[in-house]
């Protein structure tokens, strides 16, 4: 089994001409079992992976730690493999965030559990950001567990799951914020769980649960006086 650990805090700041330019990129790419890999980011314009370069992580009993500190931050990442422990903490707002697992269809993403906090930090209250979320793109996940929490207004956020056991929890605080949740698959034995709990204004839920049997929403929306929230819930057994 192949031990790979890192622990990489970068803070790079660089101007051009009489403007200043920002810049603070960080790609990995890794293959291997029993992956330790923690990244801290402190800065302005942070970016792990990007949409034409994602961070890659391939193999099994991996640790993803992922602290981000600053506005506009770009988090792309595709892990792969079996038995991913997934945390990433994110300050500040313009935030862009997408994780896959299984992307190819050669690993598996069962046992995998990943949890995303969206944050404030002072002025800046995690506002604007978008999150993509798709686990068991091509083969189904079993065993999966998605907690996402965020703190700020106008987020978008697509969460697709496919496989049995793939508990999928967001809490939210602000408004005018978007949920796309698609669990998919596998139904039966708590297969399907999807549990939101929003408070804030112009809120936006779009909620389908597919498969045989299960289907669990619990659905907990708090708004002020005279606000708007649009729910739609679609459930197949």
């Amino acid at each position: 089994m192949r031990n790979f650990k890192a622990f990489i805090f970068i803070l790079f700041l660089g101007a051009v001409s009489t403007l200043p330019v920002y810049s603070n990129d960080i790609y990995v790419t890794q293959s291997g079992a029993g992956l330790n890999l923690d990244i801290i980011q402190d800065g302005i314009n942070n970016v792990i992976g990007s949409s034409s370069a994602a961070v890659s992580l391939i193999g099994t009993s991996m640790n993803y730690s992922v602290t981000q500190i600053g506005a506009t931050n770009v988090l792309t990442s595709d892990v792969e493999g079996a038995s991913a422990s997934i945390d990433m903490d994110i300050t500040g707002d313009s935030n862009d965030v997408v994780l896959k697992c299984d992307a190819t269809g050669n690993y598996s993403c069962d046992n995998w559990n990943v949890d995303i906090d969206i944050n404030d930090s002072g002025s800046a209250t995690g506002d604007s950001s978008n999150i993509d979320i798709d686990v068991g793109t091509i083969a189904n996940s079993d065993d999966s567990d998605v907690t996402l929490q965020i703190l700020g207004d106008s987020t978008t956020a697509n969460i697709d799951i496919d496989g049995a056991s793939s508990p999928v929890s967001v809490t939210s605080t602000g408004s005018t914020n978007n949920f796309q949740i698609d669990v998919d698959g596998n139904g039966d034995s708590a297969g399907h769980a999807v549990t939101i709990v929003h408070t804030g204004s112009g809120a936006t839920y779009d909620v389908v649960q597919s498969g045989a049997y299960d289907s669990i929403l619990n659905l907990t929306v708090n708004t002020a006086a005279g606000a708007a929230a649009d729910v739609d819930i679609s459930q197949t057994q």
